[in-house]
């Protein structure tokens, strides 16, 4: 689905300019302005003196690539080494506090139409000391028959704390093994500790559990249910496996193994009579030590509990505050995209030389990468957006979309037979589409990239799944059949019939 589509100003509104308007806007642009007038200068070369062909490779690869050069030679290598994870102190929590309070005022001074006073009010409470909790919530995460309801079933509902002999209420959730990650995050964000069920080897989707969990400065910890089900032999070397696994994540807390609903065990029983009577005997729960942990809780660890709690929370203001800011952006972002993709296509389509298509696709591109950059704050200059257009249109190149874009639209206006193609048209119509394609792919790029970023610093890598996840997500037959219905109305010429012949 096409991510900004709710969001989008409707095409009416961009058709209901006047001429003028639109013109205004397009002569604003140094970028286009200059890469139109190159393309014009050189079709009237062509026109007096036929001479196109002698500088067409020359002109066209030389400017393009003298640029891309020099932005290479600039680029410096991205690191690869991954932060070892702080411990969470009072003094860690104020300053992720100020951390989210800078981001907040960095936010409001780019996009002063942006409403964030409930979110810097939310801040405010998290900077006090944190007190122990009136109450304790506990979460237990686990798949599908790993035994959640079962367990949650055993659990007391209160704890006591060490120093006063207090009993606070327990307050226990388990969450669906379906429940997607953004979901998790917020239903286990004020959680003071999280359990998680396995009843075997670690896969690779909990071991990332875990990771987030320790990420995040979770109390968690991992339990191996249903150890019954195993032969002494295979529990031991499970139970040996998972706890040199979470050992990696620091500190390193006990595994343990349970069996919340041990399976129903086979009873001989011989009778006075010499016969042998055979019944079935369900053992009581075999929980460990699991529960004598709430029986008297440390108050530092109650302290420790809310310090992560208020950590937590501060992350979700900022995560607020990047969304409404992404909205707001976006909402700004796809007008400049749709007016850079019908330039392109009226100009591919009344292009008399076909060679300068690209050029003046790398004009038009270029000035709206540049105005995206501009909109989310990046660090751009106008010869490093040209480059920019350029890299993604190899990228575009290197992924095939040129042909899929173009092979999926001539084949669904084969299924419309009243539909005219001009000359150049599906070119026309299928350069717009690349360049929505490429204009929404940066949009998701820049969205996820810090402030005031330097373009040398951005991941390709990145930029091309991305751009490959957005055609995928557009080359959907109605997705497809929404943007043809779009091109019509902005050239009606697409659409009318041939005359007959009069006879």
């Amino acid at each position: 689905m096409d991510r900004v589509g709710s969001q989008s100003r409707s095409i009416d509104q961009v058709n209901g300019e006047t001429a003028i308007m639109a013109m205004q806007r397009v002569f604003r642009k140094p970028f286009i302005v200059g890469g139109l007038g190159i393309c014009a200068l050189l079709g009237g070369w062509e026109y007096w003196t036929g001479g196109w062909d002698g500088i067409n490779q020359w002109l066209l690869w030389g400017l393009s690539g003298a640029g891309l050069l020099f932005w290479r030679l600039r680029r410096s290598p991205k690191g690869s080494l991954t932060e070892k994870l702080p411990p969470l102190t009072p003094e860690t929590l104020q300053t992720a506090i100020a951390n989210v309070d800078q981001y907040l005022t960095q936010l409001q001074t780019q996009t002063p139409n942006l409403d964030l006073r409930d979110l810097n009010a939310q801040l405010i409470p998290l900077a006090t000391v944190p007190v122990p909790p009136q109450a304790f919530n506990g979460v237990i995460l686990g798949g599908t028959r790993t035994g959640k309801s079962t367990l949650l079933a055993l659990l007391p509902t209160q704890a006591t704390v060490a120093d006063s002999g207090e009993t606070r209420p327990l307050n226990w959730q388990a969450i669906p093994a379906e429940t997607s990650i953004t979901d998790l995050e917020t239903l286990i964000n004020a959680a003071h500790f999280v359990w998680v069920l396995t009843t075997g080897d670690l896969t690779a989707t909990q071991w990332q559990l875990l990771e987030f969990l320790h990420q995040q400065h979770h109390h968690w910890q991992l339990i191996f249910n249903k150890q019954d089900l195993h032969t002494d032999g295979d529990r031991q070397v499970i139970l040996a496996q998972l706890q040199s696994q979470t050992a990696a994540l620091q500190p390193a807390r006990p595994v343990q193994a349970i069996s919340a609903a041990p399976q129903p065990i086979q009873i001989r029983r011989h009778l006075a009579d010499g016969q042998i009577e055979q019944d079935q005997e369900i053992p009581a729960p075999q929980l460990g030590d699991l529960l004598n942990q709430f029986e008297q809780i440390d108050p530092s660890e109650c302290h420790s509990w809310q310090l992560a709690v208020h950590w937590r929370q501060a992350q979700a203001v900022q995560q607020q505050a990047r969304q409404r800011w992404q909205g707001n952006r976006r909402a700004l972002a796809l007008p400049l995209i749709e007016t850079a993709q019908w330039l392109t296509a009226g100009t591919a389509l009344v292009n008399p030389v076909a060679n300068l298509d690209l050029l003046a696709a790398i004009a038009i591109n270029g000035q709206l990468v540049w105005d995206l950059s501009q909109l989310y704050g990046q660090k751009m200059s106008l010869t490093q957006a040209k480059t920019v257009a350029t890299q993604m249109g190899e990228v575009l190149i290197k992924l095939g979309l040129v042909e899929l874009s173009t092979q999926a639209l001539a084949t669904l206006l084969k299924s419309q037979p009243l539909t005219y193609l001009a000359g150049g048209a599906i070119q026309g119509v299928s350069a717009a589409y690349l360049t929505r394609i490429a204009g929404l792919s940066l949009v998701t790029f820049l969205e996820d990239q810090p402030l005031a970023v330097s373009v040398n610093h951005w991941d390709w890598q990145q930029l091309a799944q991305i751009v490959k996840q957005t055609f995928a997500q557009n080359q959907r037959r109605e997705v497809l059949q929404g943007f043809w219905h779009t091109a019509r109305r902005q050239f009606p010429t697409l659409t009318a019939p041939p005359v007959p012949a009069q006879g």
